[in-house]
């Protein structure tokens, strides 16, 4: 019974890894392959948003499950408290990021605050009370050069937290070039296209009589005609029309952006920390496999945010840093996985020594 036990749980532990490393090349290759814009396009096809939110929320409900079995086992290293609190924070992270795509994708709406910042404010604060969960309780004897370090990358990401999100239009514009780009050849071109019809008006004053000139500006008045209907066109870019629900809740939300970027900063720098302490706390321990994959997980997740912060109005959904979301949900699962894993054998082994 013992072995046969044994042999389960090692193979769906395989199992799970597999699939998370199986995911995850699966993820970076399709923004690598399908993930460009097209010469003349500024926003990615439906099928291709549809499909990376699909593998980013799919990702974050593997990475809830595996925590969630990991607080239902009494033999967890860790702590049944720290999983059920990173279950939670995944699940968050999942239904927040199904509401960022109904605003944005699905209903056209500003995704710059929605009703997904608030399951993503449950899911930071989740995961940072899990990972201090983790860290407080045990006894981390860190040398110099290792306070140093944590202090080092705490310094070096709060200081980047806070100039992105609060100014940094360099970088902004080579994350997304095109709507850049674009801007520049529209002001580049608005002289060329005015002054060829400035020029036949001056000339028709002097030469012709006024009764000719009427239909020079009958000519002009459809082109003003389709600048509104174009920018139309761009605002709606919706699939579906938002509900009255959502649209009330779009302009209600809107005066909380700058308090909704600041707790973006905030969450992100106690992040970066801790997984700094974690990364450096448990480097060399028998048990810090998993913890160094929840590190990564958490740096990933830091990477992602700042790259989005950094884009600002410049955004457009499926750029290439995007996989980072994906990528620190599945960092979050394996390492749920082989600390369940590792759990399950060292109480085994414990028991038969006794």
């Amino acid at each position: 019974m013992t072995q046969s036990a044994k042999a389960s749980t090692a193979k769906s532990g395989q199992s799970a890894l597999i699939l998370c490393l199986g995911w995850g090349i699966v993820s970076v290759l399709f923004f690598l392959l399908f993930g460009a814009l097209a010469p003349g396009e500024d926003a990615r096809p439906d099928w291709f948003l549809i499909s990376i939110n699909f593998l980013e929320i799919f990702a974050f409900l593997l990475a809830a499950t595996l925590c969630f079995r990991n607080s239902k086992s009494s033999q967890i290293i860790s702590g049944r408290t720290v999983w059920l609190a990173l279950s939670i924070g995944m699940l968050a992270y999942a239904a927040g990021t199904v509401f960022f795509f109904l605003w944005g994708t699905v209903w056209g709406l500003d995704p710059s605050v929605s009703m997904g910042d608030g399951f993503y404010f449950i899911s930071y604060v989740a995961m940072v009370f899990g990972m201090l969960t983790a860290a407080l309780p045990r006894r981390i004897d860190l040398t110099v050069p290792q306070w140093t370090m944590i202090f080092a990358i705490g310094a070096v990401g709060i200081v980047l937290a806070c100039v992105l999100n609060y100014g940094f239009p360099a970088l902004a514009s080579q994350l997304s070039p095109q709507p850049a780009m674009a801007a520049e050849m529209h002001l580049v071109q608005a002289p060329a296209e005015t002054e060829p019809l400035v020029a036949p008006v001056e000339e028709t004053v002097e030469t012709e009589p006024a009764a000719e000139t009427e239909p020079a500006a009958a000519e002009t008045e459809p082109a003003a005609e389709t600048e509104p209907a174009a920018t139309e066109e761009a605002i709606v870019a919706g699939l579906l029309p938002a509900p009255g629900w959502a649209q009330a809740l779009d302009a209600a939300l809107e005066q909380f952006e700058d308090p909704v970027v600041l707790m973006y900063v905030v969450a992100d720098c106690f992040l970066v920390v801790i997984a700094a302490a974690l990364l450096v706390a448990f480097w060399g321990g028998r048990f810090s496999q998993s913890w160094k994959l929840i590190a990564i997980a958490t740096f990933c997740l830091y990477i992602a945010d700042m790259a989005f912060a950094a884009a600002g109005d410049n955004y457009i959904e499926g750029a290439w840093w995007e996989v980072f979301w994906t990528l620190s949900a599945l960092f979050f699962a394996a390492g749920a996985t082989i600390e369940y894993n590792v759990s399950k054998r060292s109480r085994r082994g414990s028991r038969r020594r006794a």
